[in-house]
């Protein structure tokens, strides 16, 4: 460097200096991104082998993803099962992991660890679970609640392989209970061919509408395919009844009280089993909802209010549900209504219903409060009866003014 002023001396040892930290700064990163990728690969490696952990970023810190001790062993324990599979025969290990899922006294626990070990269940084991289960019950040990999984789960992953053993069950087996979960498993996965059993087997089903299960199980995966089905079925009434009721329950699940019921209000009002069918459905699901908050009551009513087959009953059956559940007033559920419930179809409904029904209008609309809806409901129930009752007319208009 003889000949290099001053400046240039200082202006490369400032380069060295400046290439030396950042060399040693990408060294300190790329260390820490090996030991950040070890870690991660350490707890891949954890949860592969069965034990789930949670990470905390900030501490550093690995906490089981269960607290139970006993459900993460059975999770370890679920990590190895796929090695003692055989093709054609149960696993071992799996029935014995069964098995000691379900000798476990602390009911929520069995509950919840029998159903994750499930997943893990093949159509070779099914035959030994229900075996193990006969066996217990000899012993006097009931396990319906996990049975039915079980039955569920064996119609998910066999369920031709399920409703053939089925039909060998001993008597006492063979129950309408049993058939429901292995076709609701069943119609979950593949509801052609669950659909093509129930038609090829009706001395099997006997008077069990199976339909309903394949029903409920189907429209879990493809409600649009299931529900267009059910609309082109030429079913008995009750079967028509029994499969509406129990869809709607499971759209309620799935897609709240409001969608179930917008649900509802889609099946064609021209049949008249469908139309009779949807109200059965719609008085027997909401008959359960003894909490039901006034705006969620409103918006779920502006869907099928204004149905042919929705009565005047109904609607007071269901006014008086929401004015239990909210302080005995329907003051937030009506000015939710006036929103979503426009007022000439309303005024339409109340119409048809005062022809029908007018002293139960005259009731309803005593007991509602005062509102826009409740003065339109009166101005047309008096309106109708001027031209049938002008008597009834006037007695009504009396006491709707007080």
């Amino acid at each position: 460097m003889v000949g290099l002023s001053h400046r240039t001396h200082s202006l490369i040892s400032t380069a060295a200096i400046l290439l030396a930290v950042i060399g040693w700064a990408q060294a300190w990163n790329r260390g820490r991104e090996l030991e950040a990728a070890k870690a991660r690969s350490s707890a891949d490696d954890r949860v592969r082998s069965g034990k789930a952990f949670i990470r905390d970023e900030k501490t550093g810190r690995e906490t089981a993803l269960l607290s139970d001790p006993r459900s993460n062993g059975l999770i370890t324990l679920m990590a190895g099962l796929d090695e003692f599979a055989e093709p054609g025969k149960p696993n071992p290990k799996f029935i014995r992991a069964a098995e000691a899922a379900l000798n476990d006294s602390l009911y929520h626990r069995r509950q919840r660890d029998f159903r994750i070990l499930l997943e893990k269940m093949r159509p070779e084991d099914a035959k030994a679970i229900h075996a193990h289960f006969k066996a217990l019950e000899r012993e006097g040990r009931y396990f319906g609640n996990e049975y039915a999984a079980f039955a569920m789960r064996w119609g998910q992953i066999d369920g031709e392989g399920a409703m053939a053993s089925w039909a060998e069950f001993d008597p006492v087996d063979r129950s309408d209970a049993n058939l429901t979960n292995l076709m609701t498993g069943w119609g979950t996965v593949d509801p052609e061919k669950a659909l093509a059993w129930i038609k090829s087997n009706p001395d099997q089903i006997g008077n069990l509408n199976a339909y309903r299960p394949l029903l409920v199980g189907w429209i879990n995966t493809d409600p649009v395919a299931a529900t267009m089905w059910l609309q082109n079925q030429n079913l008995e009434p009750r079967q028509v009844a029994e499969c509406v009721g129990g869809a709607m329950l499971d759209k309620v699940y799935s897609d709240g009280l409001e969608g179930a019921s917008d649900w509802l209000a889609s099946l064609p009002d021209e049949n008249p089993d469908m139309a009779k069918a949807a109200r059965i459905g719609w008085l027997n699901n909401t008959r359960f909802m003894g909490n039901l908050d006034a705006t969620q009551a409103a918006a779920a009513w502006s869907k099928v209010g204004n149905q042919p087959w929705m009565s005047c009953e109904d609607f007071q059956r269901f006014c008086t549900s929401v004015s239990a559940s909210n302080g005995g007033t329907l003051n937030g559920f009506t000015e939710q209504l006036e929103t979503r419930w426009p007022i000439s179809s309303a005024s339409a409904q109340f119409e048809r219903w005062t022809a029908e029904n007018p002293s139960g209008v005259g009731s309803l609309l005593a007991s509602m409060p005062p509102s826009e809806l409740r003065s339109a409901g009166i101005e047309t129930m008096i309106r109708k009866l001027e031209q049938t009752d002008p008597g009834q007319a006037e007695i009504w208009r009396q006491q709707l003014a007080k």
